[in-house]
């Protein structure tokens, strides 16, 4: 218990320290001008749950009345719903963090594991100030067939959620987790502050979808890390199409154990003045360790967008890729493609990385005119497909949603 009370207060120490710290990336956000958000009061029966709510979950990639294998629902401050399908009860876990700490203690060795309390501002803030987040764990050999699915909403003007969420897959289970974090309609101004933490054990498999969904005055700084064991798998997707004043986060996955692999793919289609800087680093440090890196993106009006990249290899035996392919729709809009690659004590790894920004070409949109499209139409054919999602386990109302939305505004843009 001694020890443990010595590394809580060398987190609060460190925190405090780092609370006027600048990240590095992305516009610096004054937090004084946002209040903490509210509790809410815990509901039993996902019928009790408002219908704002519901409609706000949805479009965030979370069916709240499905049949998922568990669901954890957090709205502003507190968690107000947790459903474990009977099936799967006894073979994984889902609650709140601050909950999960209580009942096991020995988490705290998970709690800043992989990302520095004080890394910046925000990390320190979702330390001195948490306001809940999820907990996960997959037990040993467990196969979820069935998505998991965890929602973050806020519902309070100019309010600041800061959560931290852990995720731990043991050895040799696999699952699919669905996350989405939105605003309620109405809500157009806030910040969200989200410190992930993910650890999977040898043999476990995970795919990881994200899907943002907030009001165009919000600023969001998600802080993610992932570490993988022997022939582990990890997937994460990332899904933005609406604007939002901006968003900065740069994951980190330590790819630890022979044979681990990791891939990410950002999906964002950026318009009005959102400022979007977006990342990801693969440090590939075992033998047979695999890895990729893809961005799509499109940007109108004055959007600001910089798809970051980084590969680490710390092995000859390792392979990554970097790619980045962007459609500009106005001349006001910017895309930036960031790539970086590092190679330490390993001349024979393989790295490598490819970007492309710029129009459809006119070959494609002369081929579909010439079956009967107009050239908007065709454009706007081009840019569904450009961004078309193969997401598992996404609910299918979202799943329309996202078309129409590219569809429109492709449409619009165009």
């Amino acid at each position: 218990m001694k020890v443990q009370e010595e590394y809580l207060r060398d987190l609060k120490e460190r925190a405090e320290k780092a609370l006027m710290k600048r990240a590095p990336l992305g516009p610096d956000i004054d937090l004084s001008q946002f209040y903490l958000c509210s509790p809410r009061e815990r509901v039993e029966d996902v019928r009790e749950i408002e219908d704002q709510l519901k409609e706000a979950a949805l479009y965030a990639g979370v069916e709240l009345e499905g049949e998922k294998a568990a669901t954890y629902l957090q709205v502003d401050r507190s968690a107000v719903y947790e459903r474990v399908q009977r099936a799967f009860q006894g073979k994984l876990e889902i609650m709140s963090s601050q909950e999960a700490l209580k009942r096991y203690p020995e988490l705290l060795e998970y709690w800043w594991g992989l990302v520095p309390v004080d890394a910046d501002k925000y990390t320190a803030f979702a330390e001195l100030c948490p306001t809940e987040g999820y907990f996960i764990r997959v037990f040993a050999h467990t196969k979820v067939e069935i998505p998991l699915q965890a929602c973050l909403l806020m519902s309070e003007r100019a309010r600041i959620q800061s959560v931290h969420n852990i995720v731990i897959l043991e050895e040799g289970a696999e699952a699919n987790l669905i996350t989405g974090c939105a605003s309620v309609r109405g809500n157009e101004s806030g910040v969200h502050v989200g410190v992930s933490e993910f650890y999977l054990g040898d043999n476990a498999r995970l795919t990881f979808t994200m899907v943002h969904n907030w009001g165009e005055a919000f600023h969001v700084r998600p802080r993610t890390a992932a570490r993988l064991g022997k022939n582990a798998f990890f997937s994460s997707t990332y899904v933005l199409l609406k604007p939002l004043a901006s968003i900065q986060a740069f994951p980190q996955v330590f790819l630890e154990g022979e044979g681990a692999q990791a891939t990410f793919q950002n999906i964002v289609f950026a318009k009005g003045n959102s400022y979007i800087d977006l990342g990801s680093t693969l440090v590939l440090k075992n033998k047979g360790c695999r890895g990729s890196s893809i961005s799509r993106v499109c940007a109108t009006d004055e959007a600001q967008v910089f798809a970051r990249g980084r590969l680490i290899a710390y092995h000859d035996e390792v392979q990554a890729h970097l790619e980045c392919k962007g459609m500009l729709f106005s001349p006001r809009a910017q895309i930036v493609s960031v790539p970086e690659l590092e190679v330490h004590g390993a001349p024979r790894a393989r790295l490598s990385h490819e970007a492309a920004v710029g129009p459809f070409e006119e070959e494609a949109v002369n081929y579909l005119r010439a079956r009967g499209l107009k050239r908007e139409e065709a454009l706007s054919l081009l840019t569904q497909g450009f961004l078309s999602l193969d997401l598992p386990g996404l609910p299918e109302a979202l799943r329309r949603y996202i078309e129409e939305i590219i569809r429109v505004t492709s449409r619009d843009v165009l």
